[in-house]
């Protein structure tokens, strides 16, 4: 991950990392982001991650389901490493709004971990001890409402940057429109894609969602079987602008 990790202390924990932001993020025919979302992902010692997962059961699901029920977060989500590298847990929330999503890192963690649950705070750092923090923008999938799957398929994409809006108009024309019908039909439960906005390597991520992983991993892997030769061709410049990617199956916990 390129020296992306970074040691949790309280400030890292609460805190967010806001990094080095090149231009103006350009997406792919001018839209604007329908949510924004801040992820931290987890690489912990196998012997202590259910730690982690015990302490978010008790801690913070409570705290943002009811953020969420509020409305002050469109969505929060935990996950679990199924199959993949080096990340074992993930959790993001979602916000309207950049300022909302970096805001509620803040307030939120500030709330969970509070004095009277500081001891709660270290043992959270000690079960899992380094992260990355990514801030990405959803700018194409399923309705934010959708209903979401038991597991997921997340490709994690490299590509070159000063093609990548190139690669949205590809991906909003050949594949989009063949998730949107796996959808339809129930081969899957639903999709998202999302724009690198804060945050390390990865510039795009695709998240396909379903109820176990091989039904769901091979309706996303076969999905380009019925192409044509010329979407063939733009399949090939896509993969030419963001040919290096890392794939992770994730058990949706929360």
């Amino acid at each position: 991950m390129n020296g992306g990790m970074s040691k949790i202390t309280r400030v890292g924990l609460i805190g967010f990392f806001i990094g080095i932001v090149g231009p103006v993020v350009a997406f792919a025919q001018g839209a604007e982001p329908r949510a924004y979302l801040y992820a931290a992902y987890y690489a912990c010692d196998v012997s202590s991650q259910m730690d982690m997962d015990r302490l978010v059961d008790a801690y913070e699901q409570p705290v943002f389901d009811q953020k969420v029920e509020d409305g002050e977060l469109l969505s929060w989500g935990y996950l679990s490493h199924s199959t993949g590298g080096n990340w074992r847990r993930a959790q993001f929330h979602a916000s309207e709004s950049l300022a909302g999503a970096l805001e509620a890192q803040v307030s939120v963690f500030n709330e969970i971990y509070s004095a009277e649950n500081a001891e709660a705070m270290q043992e959270r750092a000690e079960a899992c001890e380094t992260h990355d923090d990514y801030i990405w923008a959803q700018m194409d999938g399923s309705p934010l409402d959708a209903e979401r799957g038991k597991v997921s398929v997340s490709v994690y994409e490299v590509c070159d940057r000063t093609r990548e809006a190139r690669a949205d108009e590809i991906f909003s024309e050949v594949f989009a429109p063949r998730l949107n019908k796996l959808a339809e039909s129930g081969a899957i439960v639903s999709w998202n894609r999302l724009s690198h906005y804060i945050g390390g390597p990865y510039r795009r991520l695709l998240t396909v969602t379903g109820n176990n992983h091989a039904e769901n991993y091979l309706a996303y892997a076969n999905m380009g079987n019925d192409m044509t030769d010329a979407e063939r061709e733009l399949q090939v410049e896509y993969f030419d602008i963001c040919g290096v990617h890392d794939d992770y199956l994730w058990d949706i916990i929360h």
